[in-house]
């Protein structure tokens, strides 16, 4: 900004300047109008864009006081319109009136009117502008504050979600944290950490691998779960060779549900190098069993029959396919099997088949066969007192009471020639203690009473 100063002393000799700012050196100078309004474009020529700013707010009052002077000054001019011969002094002098009252509105602390009064005509635009930009602003802010507001309240929302989430996050970690604390994550392993920190310390457990996969399984991740099989096989000590055989039951499970028939073959090719191949094959067949499907069924019998090709001498597999047909109601393919099974086995294996083929014969119904059976056996081996016990089991169980009282009698009495064993003094001690329970829980009161005479029989005619 520019002022007025007054040169009080000058100094050649120090080179130096007293100046003075008291309004009182200036209240006379004539020429105040003229120099302040030369200062006055002078300042406007050199004001920079920030002061302008700063003072857009004066301005603004300075711009609707000129507004209001002109007003009032074209009033008067319009009253005194038949007046225009007045003198140019008294014009003069109103306008330095005007310029001085319109100075004075202004909180600066300067004189502003020599800039007032060259700028007069532009002043009622300018105010017009700065009206509207005013009412422009204030429509701007009332849409920003409703932004704002709905913006505030969409970023409340997301906020306590986020809080929301974030506590739930903070519990899950600490619940975690209790349960690695107190062991309670070794025993209900949640995720593929727990497994694989658990299987770090042991890793000859079937049942950790098995839930392992079952864990990916439920993750809907098949892939995963073969991947877990393979990583047992190679693990797992290979002494441990039931814990891989229980992995390898796993895997054909998994194949059987969600592979392909190609699949299977190929993990039952790969089974039979590590583990025993009879065995393999075996829970191969329960597991498609268990499908319930009609094609498992199918399967299931081929696979039989390829066994009791490649297998011919072992007799858990006559049995395992002996089963199979009597549970489809397949009795004459399975009488016509036990046939064939007496053809492969050895002798010593014989006895163990026909065994369970007359409980198969008891358990579906064909009883009189199954009788002909046991009593077939026991003229054969009249020392297998176990083939005994298993005969008067399966009659209590799918029989009848009197046929166990006539196979009993055929033990004890010595007299009849179609007595079924001859037994010594301790087994048939045994025996009579057999028959009593027998008859305690399936007979009556006059029942034991017959097996303690019979027995007293027995004891009277060895003595003599």
């Amino acid at each position: 900004d520019l002022v007025k100063v007054l040169v009080i002393r000058k100094s050649e000799e120090k080179k130096q300047l007293s100046l003075s700012m008291k309004a009182s050196h200036f209240a006379n100078d004539d020429s105040t109008d003229e120099s302040e309004s030369d200062s006055d474009e002078e300042s406007k020529d050199g004001m920079d864009v920030e002061e302008e700013k700063s003072d857009k707010m004066d301005i603004e009052m300075d711009s609707k006081a000129a507004d209001d002077d002109e007003n009032d000054s074209d009033s008067e001019n319009d009253s005194d319109g038949d007046e225009e011969s007045s003198s140019d002094d008294d014009s003069s002098s109103d306008e330095e009136e005007n310029k001085d009252e319109s100075g004075l509105d202004t909180n600066v602390g300067f004189d502003w009117s020599g800039g007032a009064a060259s700028q007069e005509g532009d002043q009622p635009k300018k105010a017009e502008d700065a009206d509207s930009s005013s009412d422009d602003d204030s429509s701007d802010e009332s849409d920003s504050d409703d932004d704002q507001s709905n913006d505030g309240g969409k970023t409340s929302h997301s906020s306590k979600r986020t809080q929301v989430a974030r506590r739930k996050e903070e519990l899950a970690t600490s619940q975690r944290e209790t349960a690695l604390a107190d062991g309670t994550a070794d025993q209900n392993p949640e995720t593929s950490a727990d497994f694989e920190r658990l299987l770090a310390s042991n890793p000859n457990s079937s049942e950790l691998w098995i839930r392992y996969m079952a864990f990916q399984l439920s993750l809907a991740d098949i892939g995963a779960a073969r991947k877990v099989a393979t990583k047992a096989f190679s693990r797992i000590e290979f002494r441990e060779e039931r814990d891989k055989m229980n992995v390898w039951c796993a895997l054909l499970t998994i194949e059987v549900k969600y592979g392909s028939e190609e699949s299977v073959d190929e993990t039952l090719s790969r089974a039979c190098q590590q583990v025993n191949p009879k065995h393999i094959h075996l829970r191969l067949c329960e597991i498609l069993e268990k499908e319930g499907s009609l094609g498992s069924f199918e399967k299931a019998d081929d696979l039989f029959k390829k066994m009791c090709n490649r297998f011919r001498s072992k007799k858990k597999v006559w049995h395992a396919y002996l089963k199979f047909l009597f549970a489809r109601d397949r009795l004459s393919d399975g009488v016509d099997l036990s046939k064939r099974a007496l053809k492969s086995l050895p002798k010593h294996k014989r006895v163990f088949l026909m065994s369970h083929f007359g409980q198969l014969l008891y358990k579906y119904g064909s009883v009189e066969k199954a009788r002909a059976v046991f009593e077939a056996m026991l003229r054969d081996h009249p020392k297998r007192t176990d083939l005994l016990t298993v005969f008067i089991d399966q009659e209590v169980k799918h029989g009848e009471m009197q046929y166990v009282r006539q196979i009993c009698g055929r033990v004890v009495d010595t007299s009849n020639p179609d007595r079924l064993m001859t037994l010594n003094e301790k087994r048939m001690k045994n025996f009579f203690k057999r028959w009593y329970d027998v008859e305690e829980k399936h007979g009556s009161e006059q029942d034991c009473e017959a097996v303690k005479a019979a027995a007293k029989r027995y004891v009277d005619s060895t003595a003599s």
